[in-house]
């Protein structure tokens, strides 16, 4: 027998027992439809995350205070506990922006958690949240938000920039938010026993940020926590409660983490980040294809059952094939084929069903993220082509394995008692 003819016969015995096959190939659907839609959950997951932060930037870096701890998380180790080891003076800043391959030093003071902060205008009083000195910050998946109407950058004292749900609290219409610019409003401090500090400030910029915040500059917030302390030097005896650096390239950002770190500050990298966040998707997606291998195995017990009961029922066939001159090793080609081409079937099947349930979901994520205004962009299950291609090839190779023990059993038949089988 050709290989020609082997594929032949094997894709005909295939069709020959429709339910059969269909029944036997259902389990490999199942498990590749399940590896496919986990899988490529996890694929988008990953692809989100290194868009977002390469959005953000890998060249940046967030430098704290040693022996300083700061809510969230961090890649670095330390204790929060410790003491106050290292301050971020204005010298240390200074010098910073001397560094080779740095390109934009951020300053960040931080006002108490128990600061009450409002915002008077027009007589009217609203609460609101002070963002960070580097921009009104996003949460994660989420653009960068951008100057509905004026600007956002605070290089001088006296300037505040809203955000429009801010300015929308205060009743400014949409197409209102540019009129809105070089007007005075009142910012209020306000201590738990009641004492309150007011800084006038000139709108400079309405941001497009949807939270009800405010943002002022540095100077204005060193004025502000000097009053809180009842101090005139917090920024020499404390320091800078963080600073942002943002070098010119991932190399350069790498030898300032080491230079940082050897200083003695803690050094928060976005690099470390994602490579951490890499590493917990892969473990994620290993689990996944785990969960889907289990139903593929029940699938190979499905396929090996149903060549069994093939051979059985064609017993008389393979001994006239062998009287024929067939030898052993064409046999069980030809039978081993026949599983592969079962389990070839339920996997394509099953890639095709997972990438349109992916489409489906997709969809449906966009759509609900439009209507409840979710920070959502991008496609959350990504089918690529190696995911394609291994969940083929896999199937392809669960059904081979399957039809391996009864195609042997069929290689091992002799042709007289086959011939004699009714």
């Amino acid at each position: 027998m050709t290989v020609q003819d082997q594929i032949r016969t094997a894709l005909f015995n295939v069709g020959r027992r429709k339910l059969r096959s269909a029944l036997a190939s259902l389990g490999v659907v199942v498990g590749t439809l399940t590896i496919v839609i986990m899988v490529s959950l996890a694929s988008g997951v990953r692809q989100q995350i290194n868009q977002q932060f390469a959005s953000i930037g890998l060249d940046r870096l967030t430098v704290n205070p040693s022996g300083k701890g700061r809510g969230g998380f961090s890649p670095g180790s330390f204790d929060p506990a410790s003491s106050r080891k290292k301050s971020i003076t204005a010298q240390d800043v200074i010098r910073w922006k001397q560094f080779p391959g740095v390109a934009q030093v951020i300053a960040e003071i931080n006002l108490p958690g128990s600061v009450g902060l409002e915002l008077k205008w027009n007589g009217t009083n609203q609460s609101v949240r002070m963002a960070d000195a580097g921009g009104m910050r996003t949460a994660f998946f989420q653009e960068s938000p951008k100057a509905v109407a004026g600007s956002l950058e605070l290089s001088e004292a006296g300037g505040i920039v809203l955000s429009q749900e801010t300015a929308k609290a205060f009743g400014v219409a949409s197409n209102d938010f540019s009129g809105v610019i070089g007007r005075s409003v009142e910012t209020i401090l306000r201590t738990s026993r009641g004492e309150t500090q007011s800084y006038a400030l000139r709108v400079q910029g309405i941001s497009q940020e949807k939270s009800r915040s405010i943002q002022v500059s540095i100077a204005d917030r060193i004025a502000m926590k000097n009053w809180w302390f009842n101090s005139t030097n917090t920024l020499e005896r404390e320091g800078y409660d963080s600073v942002t650096i943002r070098a010119t390239d991932v190399t350069h950002a790498s030898a300032l983490t080491t230079q940082l770190k050897h200083e003695g500050f803690q050094v928060q990298s976005l690099e470390i980040v994602v490579e951490v966040a890499n590493r917990i998707v892969t473990a994620i997606t290993l689990m996944f294809t785990l969960i889907g291998g289990i139903a593929l195995l029940v699938a190979t017990i499905g396929i090996a059952n149903t060549m069994v009961m093939a051979i059985y029922e064609r017993t008389r066939e393979i001994g006239i094939l062998k009287a024929m001159g067939a030898s052993r090793g064409e046999i069980r080609q030809m039978f081993m084929m026949e599983a592969g081409f079962i389990g070839l079937i339920g996997g394509v099947i099953g890639l095709l069903l997972g990438w349109l349930a992916g489409l489906g979901l997709n969809q449906a994520i966009h759509i609900y993220s439009r209507y409840r205004e979710l920070p959502v962009r991008g496609d959350f299950f990504l089918v690529t082509l190696t995911l394609a291609l291994g969940v083929i090839v896999f199937s392809t190779l669960i059904g081979l394995v399957a039809g391996l023990l009864p195609a042997q059993r069929a290689a091992k038949l002799d042709p007289l008692e086959a011939l004699r089988h009714e």
